[in-house]
């Protein structure tokens, strides 16, 4: 696939240590081994990264524009904490952008390898606090959405789509601590899927479109009422 969010990305050789060091630090932040509203300092974050001072500095330039950390006068650095508003602000243009996306996709067509393997993606679930487990489902949630964005014919489309992925994963992560297993959901993924397979793009609009609008919903609960509001310092704002 031409785009793919960086959960699924392999380490490419051509890499500058700065990109090397940038996406360290941003996978352990995503990945919450950094957690939201934590303090640390550039020596941890260099040895984290397994760069020099210079790269480090430079990836934590881009980690601020990105919002994920914020650089502390004379103590390092904080990883900046995930708040309410942009939590729904960002499932709600994942929901957009998702939502067009399938609808071009089952327009198009998808060759037939594709299909099976978004099947054969479905199959996923997670057991709750099963850390491998939940790294598994998000692998192949994610893949499922990458297939139908590199499918829609839209290069800025499919990379706007497979960005997003890469801020909502830390979200995800942060959800599917408290949040069972969802037969619904995958019932709904199912829907896309089927909508795709018929080429019928009205359906598979309406079926995406009901399925990140469910996705925001859980999302919000979960985090307005779940432990994960102290536990991951999550702002209500």
């Amino acid at each position: 696939m031409k785009y793919l969010p960086a959960l699924l990305s392999a380490d490419h050789p051509s890499l500058t240590a700065t990109e090397r060091a940038y996406l360290a630090i941003k996978r352990r932040i995503i990945e919450l081994e950094l957690e939201p509203g934590a303090h640390v300092t550039k020596s941890t974050l260099t040895h984290l990264a397994g760069a020099g001072a210079m790269p480090v500095r430079e990836a934590l330039t881009r980690l601020q524009r990105d919002g994920l950390v914020q650089a502390l006068p004379r103590s390092g650095y904080r990883i900046l904490p995930v708040t309410l508003k942009g939590a729904r602000d960002l499932c709600a243009f994942r929901q957009l952008l998702e939502t067009e996306a399938a609808g071009l996709t089952a327009k198009l067509g998808c060759p037939a390898d594709d299909l099976a393997r978004m099947e054969e993606l479905l199959e996923a679930s997670y057991e709750l606090g099963n850390a491998a487990s939940v790294d598994a489902f998000l692998r192949a949630n994610l893949e499922f959405d990458t297939i139908i964005a590199n499918r829609c014919g839209n290069d800025m489309l499919a990379q706007s789509i497979t960005r997003v992925f890469d801020e909502l994963e830390r979200i995800l992560r942060i959800t599917l601590k408290s949040l069972p297993f969802s037969a619904s959901a995958a019932h709904e993924r199912h829907a896309i899927l089927d909508a795709i397979r018929e080429r019928d793009p009205a359906a598979a609009r309406t079926a995406m479109e009901v399925r990140t609008r469910a996705s925001l919903e859980q999302i919000t609960d979960t985090l307005m009422s779940s432990s994960s509001i102290t536990e991951a310092n999550i702002r209500v704002s």
